[in-house]
């Protein structure tokens, strides 16, 4: 024992004179990387890799209503436990070694989502110690099958587990309110998409992550698509030129049965909004991701078929600071055409579907060919490209395994906060700019969408 104390005390020495520490994970092929720049301890820079580790899940279930109350009962409750100043004292820092189990907690473990998160957990280094949800009998039976304790509320789960990180799986409304407390407890926090409701709760998210210089990030496994790893590397080379357009479609059918499975689906109160804020933010998160954040936005949000609150068709114009121009149509009322991201710039184009990227060079930079083609009707030559696409899948998997090796390496975060409120800014753009019949800029005005989005929720 005395000789494995001693190899441990050596082994952390070392790690805080190295910059860099490898760690080989499963199912997550990873390079090492330099670790961040300490002047900058943002949640983008912060390396944590020298702080206590353990680990919350917090999940609400597909039903959240508190028994025998109202949607507006149950918000209010709601409210009120929040409002509850946390008594939880946050840990001293702690030496963590690579390959460590990290303590974690579920809040809303009765979540539909949460079997993917489960299958992560059990995949990666992460070791579930405690559970909530306000539908306790689910819980119950969840807590049951981790193998781990169920606490009827977040604050004493925080307080008696002391974890290193939580997962929050809860209704939208909840992320920014359960998050921020994780955090101020000295907890790292991944969060289901999205980041929040509200560019202002993003926003308080991401300063409460920084306040206590821990981590947050979001799951957007969709970032780990072999063709999205391939087509941001083809961006990032310069192959592609400049940007010129881009065109995104997503259809996400959903029938009646689906919204009346949970009362809060559909709803300004429980999901904040409709397709733009349920099953379009990954979309709207490749978006940005690879072809960055637009800085002008038109939206047009309808309810055309679902008898729901919210939109359940979106279609939106897009215009770049360079003077990009692009498109995004989403619906869960239509169906019949592929998911499909187009992204053009002055040296070729991308198509990305899922699982397949297509590219394409040209011959010479349009810029270039514009100005010294001598025929007044061609473009230039087009040539296609054979790309080989990564081994990797978009599942949970590789965002846990990204968010363990950012907590004990200090590797960045595929997806930290800065990162997901990209998605949620656009979000809000295009249900601005729906009501109020004209385009926005961005970023939008915080307050101008707190004082919409509680405008809808009240009226409903």
């Amino acid at each position: 024992m005395l000789i494995l104390e001693i190899a441990d005390c050596l082994f952390v020495a070392l790690s805080s004179v190295f910059s860099t520490i490898h760690v080989s994970m499963p199912g997550f092929q990873q390079k090492s990387r330099q670790s961040p720049n300490p002047k900058n301890p943002s949640t983008d820079s912060f390396s944590p890799h020298n702080r206590s580790l353990s680990c919350i899940i917090v999940t609400y279930g597909s039903t959240f209503l508190y028994p025998g109350a109202s949607i507006e009962q149950n918000n209010h409750s709601f409210a009120e436990k929040q409002s509850t100043q946390s008594t939880v004292t946050q840990h001293a820092p702690r030496t963590t070694n690579p390959m460590k189990q990290l303590r974690t907690i579920v809040i809303g473990v009765g979540a539909g989502i949460f079997p993917w998160h489960q299958t992560a957990l059990n995949n990666t280094p992460f070791t579930v110690v405690g559970v909530t949800d306000v539908n306790p009998t689910v819980g119950k039976q969840r807590a049951e099958e981790l193998g781990c304790p169920f606490y009827a509320d977040h604050q004493s789960l925080l307080a008696e587990t002391k974890p290193d990180t939580a997962t929050i799986v809860t209704p939208h409304p909840f992320h920014a309110p359960l998050a921020i407390d994780c955090l101020n407890a000295g907890v790292h926090v991944l969060v289901e998409k999205p980041l929040s409701v509200s560019v202002a709760d993003g926003d308080a998210m991401i300063r409460a992550a920084k306040r206590n210089r821990c981590l947050l990030t979001v799951s957007f496994q969709n970032r780990f698509r072999a063709e999205a790893i391939a087509a941001k590397a083809w961006i990032a080379s310069g192959k592609l030129g400049e940007i010129q357009h881009v065109q995104m479609t997503a259809l996400w059918p959903r029938t009646a049965i689906y919204f009346n499975q949970s009362v809060w689906r559909g709803t300004w109160k429980g999901e904040g909004g409709g397709i733009l804020m349920n099953q379009s933010p990954h979309n709207l998160d490749m978006l940005c991701h690879l072809a960055g954040m637009p800085s002008q936005v038109f939206g047009i949000a309808r309810t055309n078929f679902h008898k729901i609150e919210t939109e359940d068709t979106a279609t939106a114009l897009f215009e770049w600071s360079n003077g990009a121009q692009g498109m995004l149509h989403v619906s869960t009322a239509e169906t019949g055409i592929k998911e499909r991201l187009e992204i053009v710039g002055t040296n070729g184009s991308l198509a990305l579907t899922p699982g397949n990227l297509e590219v394409k060079s040209f011959a010479r930079d349009i810029r270039q060919f514009l100005v010294e083609s001598d025929n007044p009707y061609a473009g230039p030559e087009i040539l296609p490209q054979e790309v080989e696409l990564p081994e990797s899948t978009a599942d949970h998997t590789h965002v846990y395994t990204n968010f363990y090796n950012a907590i004990t390496q200090g590797q960045p975060l595929m997806s930290d906060g800065s990162e997901a409120m990209m998605s949620l800014e656009l979000a809000n753009a295009i249900t601005l700019s729906s009501h109020l019949g004209k385009p926005v800029k961005t970023p939008i005005s915080r307050s101008r969408y707190s004082k919409l989005l509680e405008q809808l929720q009240s009226s409903r």
